[in-house]
């Protein structure tokens, strides 16, 4: 039987549920319903007709590209959850430090994958017959995320050698 885990680490894996519900799961839900997907597109300034129902391409294009990013930032938030509880009952492993590498490495792909997402779906949006137009930007929001991800990922090697130097020590005891 394992050690219970304490209410931090605890607390931490709620987040990361709460996370996975918000980031993961949220955005390719929403191009299910017209009324969502209406408002989403008018943050990117584009307004569709709400006498009509949201083309099936368009749903298509939006659900694809709100897949991929929620795909790979689930990977890396569900390598968390173990490495929480491991935390949780105390111990400093390596596969934290592992965990902790891969939800920056999976933070830094959707960052990476933001613009070029954006880029795809209003290309599917805008595009009009004989005629392909794309747009690539860069947002604040793309600058953050790679950012983060960045940042994440070098904490893994300082952790797995926290992890190391722990272990030494311990064996001098």
């Amino acid at each position: 039987m394992s050690e219970p885990i304490t209410p931090a680490a605890r607390r931490a894996q709620i987040a990361v549920l709460v996370t996975l519900l918000l980031a993961v799961l949220a955005p390719p839900a929403l191009w299910l319903d017209d009324r969502l997907i209406r408002l989403a597109l008018l943050g990117h300034g584009v307004l569709l007709n709400p006498a009509l129902p949201v083309a099936m391409p368009v749903r298509l294009a939006g659900l694809a590209t709100a897949l991929l990013p929620a795909a790979i930032l689930g990977w890396g938030l569900f390598g968390l959850l173990p490495a929480l509880r491991a935390i949780g009952q105390g111990a400093l492993l390596p596969q934290v430090a592992l965990a902790l590498h891969r939800l920056g490495l999976a933070v830094l792909l959707v960052g990476v994958l933001e613009p070029l997402c954006r880029m795809a779906l209003m290309a599917a949006l805008t595009a009009e017959p004989g005629r392909l137009t794309l747009e690539l930007g860069v947002s604040a929001q793309t600058v953050v995320l790679v950012g983060l991800g960045a940042v994440l990922m070098a904490l893994g090697p300082v952790l797995r050698n926290a992890a190391a130097a722990l272990e030494e020590n311990l064996g001098f005891v």
